[in-house]
């Protein structure tokens, strides 16, 4: 009887392992990102009942500025300018020094925007909402932040998971686990406390990899290098801060024009778009290299005809997801965040126009079009304050997630021009997407958002619609599950 199952198991084990090396650590990868997007979403249902409303409500706007001023700090010096680098080097000890001179000009801009907000601190504590105590511990918590990022980075382009899996899995234990067990033993201050258990995890694993980069560096400084990545992350700013302001800027605004309790509200709903968003950005993830490979050997039929099927599935998810948004705010917090669920809907259109918008800018970034995408970003995230300065005092914090939702489609046309732009200079007017299809796709979504949000208040109706949506995507499953073995069998590109 035991025979048989460990032979299955090892049978399953050399099958693994015949899988490309680049292939398995990509699986690896996705399981990292899923499990820090499904730790935080399993922990908040926790501390929504562990922490008071107003208390919950101050940790998710820390949380928002901490996203903000991360842009401004370290200018993301993880993604562009250290995988360039990086991709170029050609020996070992090339690719070791690399990170040092991108980590010390993080570092310097850190604590001189630090210096900054002690001297001009009264006012920037009235403008952010948040206690000195709190933004000291970001600025701690930003400044050992790259290290971790860079490391990662390293490992991924090196494919090793093993590694990388490991360090992932401590660092989320170990905040979910210090961040309960620090919040119940508070008799107060209880967002600060959560924000240490955050930063000490945070300064024990930077510190490890600042050293682990320090050993193996050339030089700290280098004045090439630094204006080298000041000239390439600068302009990416704008584009940057855009994103984030999108995702992060409803919280502090809800939390300085109506109160701290109602950015818990809205966050606890937006917490739970982590899982469309998690799925949302494994799926472009696979899709991207994929993409690159047939806008290369221009095969925009493929293109079309895969990105029509996964379109559908993302719109599935979106709409499922809606579907439950009172099972979902009942799992996740107590009864007086109820009222919460009006913002899933939104919520979850957001995550299908993110998705469409990065399938667009797929092609602006493969023609390195960085200028025109910071201005579409900057204009979407304008366009999002806007709205929320009029919309939320009006209709209260509800209306952020519709303002949020308007950002996004915003972003999605916006960045459909720049891709029909770029077809025409560089592809011959080709059509790379069915445009006709995803708008199709868009206006289903918007309008089953609206249908669900009355349906909250009648079950039979709201199960009703979701039993028809459910039968559609069973009648064409042959179809999905197609055309994600047509993605899955592609080769990774080389690196």
């Amino acid at each position: 009887m035991i025979k048989k199952p460990v032979k299955l198991l090892k049978a399953a084990y050399a099958k693994y392992l015949r899988i490309p090396v680049a292939a398995r650590a990509g699986l690896w990868f996705v399981f990292c990102t899923m499990l820090q997007k499904g730790i935080a979403f399993i922990t908040v249902p926790i501390f929504t009942r562990i922490m008071p409303t107003a208390e919950y409500g101050l940790y998710s706007t820390y949380l928002s500025w901490y996203s903000i001023l991360t842009v401004f700090c370290t200018l993301n010096m993880s993604t562009v300018i250290y995988v360039n680098d990086y991709t170029r080097a050609d020996t070992r000890r090339e690719k070791d020094a690399v990170a040092v001179p991108l980590l010390s000009l993080s570092s310097v801009i850190t604590i001189l925007l630090f210096v900054v907000y002690v001297i001009f601190q009264n006012p920037l504590t009235e403008l952010t909402g948040m206690p000195p105590v709190l933004m000291y511990l970001l600025f701690a918590q930003i400044l050992f932040e790259p290290p971790v990022l860079m490391w990662s980075a390293q490992q991924r382009f090196e494919y090793r998971y093993v590694k990388l899996v490991a360090v992932t899995i401590g660092i989320v234990l170990l905040n979910a686990v210090l961040g309960i067990i620090f919040v119940v033993l508070a008799s107060s201050d209880e967002a600060v406390v959560r924000a240490v258990s955050i930063v000490l995890v945070q300064v024990i694993f930077g510190g490890i990899f600042y050293v682990y980069f320090w050993k193996r560096a050339r030089k700290v400084f280098s004045v090439k290098g630094w204006g080298h990545a000041l000239r390439v992350q600068l302009p990416l700013v704008p584009h940057n801060l855009s994103l984030t302001v999108l995702s992060s800027s409803d919280r502090i605004m809800i939390s300085e024009m109506i109160g701290k309790a109602q950015a818990g509200f809205y966050s606890v709903a937006y917490s739970a778009g982590f899982v469309v968003n998690m799925l949302k950005s494994s799926i472009v993830d696979a899709l991207k290299p994929w993409i690159y490979q047939k806008i290369k050997a221009k095969d925009y039929a493929s293109i079309r005809k895969t990105v029509n099927v996964v379109i559908v599935g993302v719109m599935l998810i979106s709409v499922i997801f809606t579907a439950f948004g009172p099972e979902i705010i009942m799992l996740m917090a107590p009864d007086e965040y109820s009222d919460a669920i009006y913002v899933i809907p939104p919520v979850a259109a957001s995550s299908f126009f993110t998705f469409m918008f990065n399938i667009f800018s797929i092609v602006g970034m493969y023609f390195e079009k960085s200028n025109k995408i910071m201005i579409a970003s900057v204009s979407g995230a304008l366009l999002n304050i806007v709205l929320n300065l009029i919309c939320i005092p009006l209709f209260g914090y509800v209306a952020a997630g519709y303002t949020t939702m308007a950002g996004y489609m915003f972003f999605s046309v916006a960045h459909y021009l720049i891709m029909r732009g770029i077809c025409k200079k560089e592809l011959g007017n080709v059509r790379i997407y069915d445009m006709k299809f995803l708008v199709l796709m868009g206006a289903i979504v918007i309008v089953l958002t609206v249908l669900f949000s009355f349906a909250y208040g009648n079950i039979f109706i709201r199960y009703g619609l979701v039993l028809v949506i459910i039968a559609a995507a069973f009648v064409k499953r042959k179809l999905f599950i197609n055309t994600f073995k047509e993605i899955k069998k592609k080769k990774s590109p080389k690196q």
